[in-house]
């Protein structure tokens, strides 16, 4: 740019159309740690939990007898789980046939929910026989077992479905998978001593 052009040149105009009053510098704002805001939110959950368990057991260590319980009843509560996956898949299996005309197409799905229930109900054989190959690992392998079910029933139930929710009740609805994640860490040790 030559001098004769420089000398002519307009200056640039900022946001407000006003000579020299374009950007401000942005003042430095901390900002929040959201690992430390996952702590805290998470932490508050879990000791309100445990809390609650606490006065109405009247125990703080009740968990790991519970735990403990829980751990011996493995079978019972993995059969459990599997009457009702097997029961679930034979209802979504059956909307697949619910065309079927009469009759057939509106009892075809409580009967395949039914037949995989009755199916998975006989999986206790093979299940005990599964834990006993794994030759004692399950008795470590059971507070945790356990607590990862739990933990999940409460993430699907509850958690999953508030993300949407006033930040009140979606607290509400993390205590009981926090209380569930702190009680493994608390109780699952106690269980094995």
């Amino acid at each position: 740019m030559s001098a004769k052009a420089a000398a002519t040149a307009k200056p640039v105009k900022g946001k407000k159309g006003k000579k020299g009053k374009g950007k401000k510098e942005a003042a430095h704002r901390p900002q929040p740690n959201l690992r430390l805001r996952w702590v805290a939110y998470n932490g508050a959950a879990a000791a309100l939990g445990h809390g609650v368990v606490w006065s109405v057991t009247g125990d703080p260590w009740a968990g790991a007898d519970l735990l403990g319980r829980a751990s011996v009843s493995l079978v019972p509560i993995g059969v459990t789980g599997v009457v009702a996956a097997a029961a679930y898949g034979g209802w979504k299996a059956g909307g697949l046939l619910s065309g079927l005309p009469g009759v057939a197409g509106r009892a075809v799905r409580p009967a395949l929910a039914l037949g995989g229930a009755l199916w998975g109900q006989g999986s206790a054989p093979l299940l005990t026989a599964g834990i006993d190959a794994l030759d004692g690992l399950p008795i470590f392998l059971a507070p945790l077992l356990i607590a990862a079910g739990a933990g999940a029933a409460c993430w699907w139930a509850l958690e999953k479905r508030c993300a949407g929710w006033w930040v009140g009740l979606r607290f509400t609805a993390r205590v009981p998978l926090a209380t569930v994640v702190l009680s493994s860490a608390l109780y699952a040790p106690g269980v094995l001593l």
